[in-house]
């Protein structure tokens, strides 16, 4: 019986063997790492063959029911999450066969981040484009109540070495079993020494809230700036010290330091109110990089501004010590021409339309979610954004209803949004312009004249404008999921005006049909968007069109307009 016993206990602990089954609907293929509370493996689904990462509890925790409750209780919360930069759960299930519960999920084909910046830091534009998208994911989790509390280059995975898809994986696993300890997990730690936050070392009351995920966000993003971690390891006094200080930020593309100083406070209540926050922040575009050279001697493109640079020298010259109170002496001093987005200060009407714009172009509303200014006045009665969002988008705690607060919160702006509904399969033809929302250029200027939809026969109109020497396709988006390219109806106006004019309605009587009239502006026409007489499927059409546009190197610029089908066309 000593014998059957141990046998068994080996197998449990044993790792999973390529081929092993997890309750017939996955299989193993090959185990790629080990972590706090599991092990993980890429596999597939039985069915299907399409690949999946499959996290097993660790067999020394299998019989721990905290640890299992713990588990339970992240995958429930984890599978309600919906951001493009969140990895994907997919089952929480236990398999008898190997007596332990494991967690399926999306597979990313793509590297960690941790080996990408070890071989060279990440430029400018790749760091905003990363500070963006994982603080905008990180908000999210932080809506629906969990605090990821490790993160770090190692959990972030980049696909194709896009920081623009980045993903962040292993949510809330290492969170504490026990009730009075919220950073230990077993008898280890559950974060990383260099990444962790002071208040995860007890400091500042101990209280871990969302506000570690910025400053651990803060020290990941300096690494990605630098090419190496700052260094906040060293012996546990060391590293108590070390967290009661904002770090040394002279490696640092100066650009970032408003940010990175804010992030980095050590006290909670110094840092940024939201994640929401941080995904707005932009660089001020007056202050340069330092270049990199050998001799120190200054040259005009280092200089902030050409009153700030001796009050930017006297501040370093005065040390680390003085970064708490950095934004106090620098409205001391009058430099007030510097943008940073946490400033207690309302601005004025300008600065604030501004402001709303930035913050509406970086914000990230998950799957099916766009939003646009429309009409930025100081009338409150205008309608201020127009957004585009599937069924229930709207409602209650609908992502506009966040929207909203965000702005009132941060911003102190109670906008109108215009919300209009679109059909599951025109999802496809939301992201599309959400993808291309922050490319260079500008978006042609797309004008509709809906009052011919009353008439009989229906007709739309409209033009097209602002587009220079850029090629131009008009697709529409039916309600139907399928889209068309309506380039046989463009008629040129004048240098840079296009008009066009066609006939539209409903096959079939019924409610009112949503619509969707994209133009589409390139620097050269796209193979992709050369679409059949009866059109293609739109999620089959704009998947093809940004990877042939990111293929080619080519910049799209997209404006949309949306209208309702109500009278049937006759044929």
């Amino acid at each position: 019986m000593a014998d059957l016993a141990d046998r068994s206990d080996s197998q449990r602990n044993a790792r999973l063997p390529p081929g092993t089954r997890l309750n017939g609907i996955y299989e193993i293929d090959q185990h790629l790492s080990a972590g706090g509370m599991g092990e993980i493996y890429k596999g597939h689904e039985i069915q299907s063959g399409d690949p999946v990462a499959i996290k097993v509890l660790r067999s020394d925790l299998a019989d721990d029911e905290t640890a299992l409750a713990l588990f339970r209780k992240e995958a429930k919360a984890l599978r309600s999450l919906h951001h493009e930069a969140i990895v994907r759960y997919y089952v929480f299930s236990d398999d008898p066969g190997i007596g332990r519960h494991y967690l399926a999920m999306e597979f990313v084909h793509g590297e960690r981040l941790s080996d990408i910046i070890q071989r060279h830091p990440l430029a400018f534009d790749q760091v905003l484009q990363l500070q963006q998208r994982i603080a905008a994911a990180l908000h999210e989790a932080h809506r629906n109540g969990i605090i990821h509390r490790d993160v770090s280059p190692d959990n972030i995975l980049v696909p194709d070495g896009n920081p623009g898809r980045a993903k962040i994986i292993d949510f809330g696993i290492a969170r504490s079993t026990r009730s009075d300890d919220t950073t230990i997990i077993g008898s280890g730690f559950a974060g990383k020494y260099n990444y962790v936050s002071p208040e995860q070392l007890g400091l500042f009351g101990g209280d871990v809230t969302a506000k570690s995920d910025i400053y651990s966000l803060g020290l990941l993003m300096a690494q990605c700036v630098a090419g190496q971690p700052i260094n906040m390891s060293g012996t546990h006094s060391e590293i108590l010290e070390k967290r009661r200080v904002v770090p040394d930020l002279d490696a640092i593309d100066r650009r970032f330091h408003p940010l990175l100083e804010k992030m980095l406070q050590p006290n909670p209540a110094d840092r940024p109110d939201s994640m929401a926050a941080v995904a707005a922040w932009r660089p001020n575009p007056r202050i340069r990089p330092k270049p990199r050279r050998a001799d120190a001697t200054r040259d005009p493109t280092e200089e902030i501004l050409p009153t700030a640079v001796d009050a930017a020298k006297s501040k370093s010259m005065l040390g680390r010590r003085l970064a708490r109170g950095a934004l106090g002496l620098i409205l001391l001093l009058g430099i007030l021409s510097i943008v940073f987005y946490f400033t207690i200060s309302p601005p004025p009407p300008t600065d604030l339309q501004k402001r709303i714009v930035e913050f509406v172009n970086v914000y990230e509303g998950g799957d099916c979610f766009f939003i646009t200014p429309e009409r930025l006045s100081d009338d409150p009665a205008s309608r201020d954004l127009d957004g585009l969002g599937s069924p229930g988008s709207a409602g209650k705690r609908g992502v506009f209803e966040v929207l909203n607060y965000e702005l009132k919160r941060q911003l102190g702006f109670d906008a109108e949004i215009g919300v209009h509904e679109v059909m599951p399969k025109q999802c496809s033809a939301v992201n599309f312009l959400f993808r291309t929302r922050n490319q260079p250029g500008t978006a042609p200027r797309l004008d509709i004249i809906t009052a011919g939809l009353k008439e009989d026969p229906p007709r739309l109109k409209g033009t097209i404008a602002e587009f220079g020497n850029r090629h131009v396709e008009l697709l529409l988006v039916q309600d139907v999921g399928s889209v068309l390219n309506l380039k046989q109806f463009l008629v040129p106006s004048d240098a840079n005006t296009i008009k066009f004019s066609f006939r539209i309605g409903k096959d079939d009587p019924g409610p009112p049909k949503p619509q969707l009239l994209m133009a589409v502006a390139s620097s050269m026409p796209l193979a992709a968007l050369n679409l059949p007489d009866d059109g293609a499927p739109a999620e089959q059409a704009f998947a093809q069109a940004l990877t042939e546009a990111a293929e080619r190197s080519q910049t799209l610029n997209v404006s949309a307009k949306y209208f309702m089908l109500e009278k049937v066309l006759a044929r």
